[in-house]
């Protein structure tokens, strides 16, 4: 075990658990939004909407993806997936991070993705 002078356990423990975050926190992938929006679209009030819209939710959900892949910053596609997932606090916590203008940056694009995409891309 390599010990480095001052650094106990739980500070060893928590740079490495770190490093891979930091390696990859690009957002989430595609197919992480994809599998996102598949399993809100099976809940109730989204179901619903989805039929009377005949929308076809696979169709959908990999439209949404790839827009958001390019229409949105990573942490828009972190709130969008958060959304669908049901995470406030985590939704709360980025929130109070970004500025009004990032706010309002990420809602217009979330706006044009699902357009897009509710129209058949």
């Amino acid at each position: 075990m390599i010990t480095l002078p001052g650094a106990g356990v739980r500070t060893m423990a928590a740079l490495i658990a770190t490093v891979p975050l930091l390696a990859c926190d690009s957002g989430p992938s595609e197919s992480q939004f994809v599998a996102a929006c598949l399993r809100e679209g099976q809940s109730g009030v989204n179901k619903g909407l989805g039929k009377a819209m005949g929308i076809d939710r696979d169709t959908f959900c990999r439209c949404s993806a790839k827009a958001a892949q390019t229409g949105l910053s990573d942490n828009g596609r972190r709130l969008m997936v958060w959304e669908m997932e049901g995470k406030r606090q985590e939704i709360a916590a980025l929130q109070a991070k970004m500025s009004e203008a990032e706010k309002m940056d990420v809602m217009k694009a979330g706006f044009e993705v699902l357009g897009k995409c509710v129209r058949g891309g």
